[in-house]
């Protein structure tokens, strides 16, 4: 079906056959005459465009009403009424979380950020409900820590050093959330994903991360503007329209800073991404976001794929050089990885360097960034 800008084109082009047919009868009456067939092409072409623009209103209209049909039923189903409005809870721009007193488990909020005068440029977030996410089960006391570190605002922000090879000079940093006890003791990044991905709740969690770290990069790219900042995202946010959709309207009003943003999202998570998953990954790179692959323990990649999805960073794991098994399986040489990323417009990183040691048997592989213990440890952001 013609689209709505090549249709109102050939309007426009009927018009002025149109115009120009009656204008040249009545300049040139001689015309009428002898080419009697130039204003019935005008009034065909114009009634062609017109007849095309009502049909394609009336499909429109049948599509719509068809599909919130479909979501009544959906809803009739589960038990459930159609929603006439949905309640939204604020997150003060000063704070990482929103602090729930009255609630003694974290649930699946709309987070919106306030739109009083004060804080008008402030990002916002919406995140909806998705209907097919369950409901969250406890997964013992580690989940519970982390609601509780999250409703009591106790998660901060952490940055760790990705450096240039060989001069070791910052180029980017990357933003960790660690969760705290009441005492003060930090929990570990991974089991606590790995516990917010069992309960449901991955989503939720990093949306308020994202708001703190562009929160922490509109206050830094002004003092630091050749250094950018990795936000981590679940792979789960480009899966379902519901969740992508806020996101992807969240990043278009912020797509200024998007110089300073690289969003990063791990390689376990991509790969089970289908077509309309990746193909949504490229859209957040149109708009302007360098797109990172994280955890990647193997070698034998669809560089081209990644590519075209808009990835511009791989980070490869310093221990995936000595696993047997990953050699094994690798199509390429490993000595040519770096000169097949570029290739294809890509930086590979190497991650989780830990000691001089790992870095020296790697030095001939030619990696341009690395990133480790060895190069900084993750550090409380003070700016956040």
């Amino acid at each position: 079906m013609p689209t709505l800008p090549g249709l109102l084109t050939f309007a426009a082009l009927s018009l002025i056959a149109l115009v120009a047919g009656v204008s040249l009868t009545r300049l040139v009456p001689g015309l009428a005459l002898q080419h009697p067939g130039l204003l019935a092409l005008g009034l065909l072409m114009m009634f062609w465009a017109l007849r095309e623009m009502l049909l394609r209103r009336r499909v429109q209209n049948r599509l719509i009403a068809e599909i919130e049909q479909l979501a009544e039923e959906v809803l009739r189903l589960r038990g459930e009424e159609p929603a006439t409005g949905s309640a939204a809870i604020d997150v003060p721009a000063e704070e990482i979380v929103t602090t729930r007193a009255t609630r003694p488990h974290l649930t699946r909020p709309h987070l919106v950020m306030p739109e009083a005068p004060h804080i008008a440029n402030e990002p916002r977030l919406i995140l909806p409900d998705p209907m097919r996410t369950p409901e969250p089960q406890d997964d013992g006391t580690l989940l519970d820590a982390v609601r509780d570190a999250l409703n009591n605002n106790r998660v901060e922000l952490h940055v760790q050093p990705i450096v240039s090879l060989p001069q070791r000079r910052i180029r980017f940093f990357e933003l960790l959330a660690r969760p705290r006890d009441a005492d003060g003791k930090a929990y570990a990044a991974a089991p606590c994903l790995v516990a917010l991905d069992a309960a449901g709740l991955r989503a939720e969690f990093d949306a308020l991360m994202l708001l703190r770290g562009v929160q922490m990069v509109r206050k830094l790219e002004q003092r630091a503007k050749e250094v950018g900042f990795f936000l981590n995202l679940t792979p789960a946010m480009l899966a379902q329209v519901e969740t992508f959709n806020p996101l992807y309207d969240f990043l278009t009003r912020e797509r200024e800073h998007a110089a300073n943003i690289v969003l990063e999202f791990s390689y376990e998570g991509v790969r089970q991404l289908d077509r309309n998953g990746l193909y949504r990954m490229s859209q957040l790179a149109a708009l302007g976001f360098a797109l990172s692959i994280d955890g990647i323990d193997r070698f034998d990649l669809d560089f081209a794929t990644l590519a075209r999805s808009g990835v511009r960073f791989l980070k490869f794991n310093a221990a995936t050089f000595s696993d047997v098994n990953a050699i094994a399986r690798s199509p390429v040489d490993l000595a040519d990885l770096n000169e097949i990323c570029k290739r294809h417009d890509l930086l590979p990183i190497l991650t989780k360097v830990e000691a001089e040691a790992d870095l020296l048997k790697l030095a001939d592989l030619n990696f341009p960034l690395g990133q480790g213990l060895l190069f900084g440890p993750p550090k409380l952001a003070k700016a956040a």
